[in-house]
């Protein structure tokens, strides 16, 4: 088990792997974080980044999951050699991407149905495609009904934005009986995404009291957010486990791996602590970066909910502050009893199960 005790008192007894194979990807989006041109791993590499994987489970006695991504996955020449790999290994295996063949599909649920495959929309059809490129939406709806016919869970991931505030609630209507889940990340203003803007505090707590309300008749609706466990927090409501099971999980139950063997804490933001082609996983996951990713900002010490918050990270690092000493730009625990004034009629609606990461 993954212990915190020195810092929040985290335990973790899952651990993930977020493995970007490739950054090949056949779309363009408007807030991608990275478009580099890095080198990948040949799946003799990959072979042994699993093999390394496997074991720094099995030493910290926690089970692993291992969630393939991209860029596009299927684009990585040994996709199907390393999902069948993965899935002997015995770990839960998810999948974020974009639609796929049929074909493609059948192959991967012969092998073992991922725990859950998840694309991504960035709004109603007119947004989302001037994101995501002409004819997306419709494309990923109908990819939502093959996914569903391999009895494979669909989760839905929307970046948020100034732009689409008003278009995550009237998005989540059309998901309904579509997807099993959808949620909503905060625009990591990167790569790309610096180009793009994200609703000030104000915007953001009034957006997500709306979130709350509509989530009361919408069960397609999940809470991701770190920052709903403030609301839950100020009414007395049990806390939500935030983003990685454990609010902000970067280098403590999460890590993400790039292509060329860089190890991240968070894939939304630079944050390098090592690579897989120099160092073990274990030596890596107790270096003194990781270490420093997994404390957070010295702000949020002594927050009453901070073992399952921590805020964003990758938010904080696009508006330009010192991750490592301010807190989530967005966060609103100091003054919740004002920004929070009438908000107790939506807060039933957080009596549900809590996110479950895989």
């Amino acid at each position: 088990m993954l212990r915190d005790r020195w810092l929040f008192g985290r335990k973790a007894g899952s651990f993930t792997l977020q493995w970007h194979l490739t950054n090949a990807c056949e779309l363009h989006c408007a807030h991608c974080y990275d478009r580099s041109k890095r080198t990948i791993l040949d799946l003799d590499e990959a072979s042994r980044v699993l093999d390394d994987f496997t074991g720094f489970c099995d030493r910290h006695r926690v089970s692993g999951q291992v969630c393939l991504t991209g860029g596009n996955p299927f684009l990585y020449p040994g996709f199907m050699d390393l999902y069948r790999a993965v899935a002997s290994a015995g770990h839960a295996i998810s999948i974020l991407g974009n639609p796929a063949s049929r074909e493609q599909i059948a192959k991967i649920a012969e092998v073992r149905r991922p725990f859950y495959y998840q694309v991504s929309l960035e709004g109603l059809p007119e947004h989302n495609d001037r994101i995501r490129g002409a004819g997306n939406f419709e494309r990923v709806l109908g990819f939502l009904g093959v996914l569903r016919e391999f009895r494979i869970r669909v989760h839905v991931m929307l970046t948020l934005t100034r732009d689409n505030l008003d278009q995550v609630i009237p998005l989540g209507e059309r998901l309904r009986g579509l997807a099993d889940r959808f949620t909503f990340n905060r625009l990591s203003q990167a790569g790309e995404g610096a180009e793009m803007d994200v609703p000030t505090r104000e915007e953001y707590v009034s957006f997500l009291k709306d979130y709350i309300a509509a989530s009361r008749s919408n069960p397609v609706l999940g809470f991701k957010d770190n920052l709903f466990n403030v609301f839950r927090h100020h009414y007395g409501r049990p806390l939500l486990r935030g983003c990685t099971g454990f609010g902000c999980g970067a280098a403590f139950n999460f890590v993400a791996l790039l292509p060329d063997g860089e190890v991240h804490a968070c894939r939304k933001f630079p944050s390098p602590i090592g690579s897989v082609r120099e160092s073990s996983l274990s030596e890596i996951y107790d270096s003194g970066e990781a270490k420093r990713y997994r404390r957070g900002c010295s702000e949020c010490r002594g927050c009453p909910v901070r073992n399952v918050c921590g805020g964003c990270l990758a938010v904080s690092h696009g508006r330009g502050l010192d991750v490592f000493r301010r807190r989530d730009p967005h966060c609103f625990m100091g003054d919740r009893a004002e920004v929070l004034a009438g908000l107790q009629a939506g807060l039933a609606s957080l009596d549900t199960p809590p996110f479950q990461p895989l």
